[in-house]
Parts: structure tokens; sequence; C-alpha cells
């Protein structure tokens, strides 16, 4: 019980020590203002063209679509993995478990590497603008 008071104690200190550096940070950059030459001037495709052609405004839409259906995958697949390590997890760690180790690391691997190619996706789909 004592290593974990003193273990909780030593987080919030550093939490409480973080967060006013944090804090201090923000003041100091809202003391000094901010310098709008160094903004950069974002486009964002569809809102910023002046463009009248429907064929143009559909490509933008469809290109959205796109973008928008790969976060999700990737949303998706990050879960789908998340919630199959936990219970293989969980499976592994039971006394009755039939699963070992090694299943839970070939799930991790599998995982990573479903993760890594749906986020490659996403990646693609924001490269179309």
């Amino acid at each position: 019980m004592k290593i974990i008071k003193s273990l909780y104690q030593s987080c919030t200190s550093r939490y409480f020590a973080l967060m006013l550096f944090l804090w201090a940070s923000i003041q100091n950059a809202f003391a000094e203002g901010v310098d709008a030459s160094k903004i950069p001037d974002f486009k964002i495709p569809g809102v910023d063209s002046s463009t009248k052609d429907p064929m143009e405004i559909i490509a933008i839409v469809a290109k959205s679509l796109v973008t928008l259906a790969a976060i999700l995958l990737a949303a998706g697949a990050i879960l789908v993995v998340v919630k199959a390590l936990i219970s293989i997890y969980n499976e592994a760690t039971s006394e009755g478990g039939k699963k070992g180790w090694g299943h839970f690391i070939v799930a991790l691997i599998v995982g990573f590497i479903v993760i890594f190619f749906c986020l490659w996706l996403v990646k693609l789909a924001v490269g179309l603008f």
C-alpha cells in the first residue's frame, strides 16, 4: 500500500509540474503576441477554389469521401486489433486459458501490420488533394 501511495504522489507532483510548465508556456506565447506573417496561408480544397464546374466539385467531394472512408477504416482496424489483443491477453493470463503468449505475440505483430497498412491508406487518400 505504501508503494502505491508513493507512486501516486510522485505521479501527481510530476503531473502538476508539467501542467504548470505548459500553462506558463501558453501565457508566455500570449504575452508576446502572435506574428501574423508567420502563419501559413492554407488553401482548403473545394472551399478556397472559385470553380463553378460541376465535375470538379464532384471530384472534390469524391476525394473527400474517399479520405473519410480511409480514416474510418483505420479507426475500425485499430479498434478491432485492440479488442483482439485484449481478449487474447485475458485468455493467455487466465488459469485455464488455451492460448499462450505465442498467440498474443503473433496477434500483436499482425495487428501492427494491419494498423500500419490502414494508416498508409489514409496517407494515400490524403495525398489525393
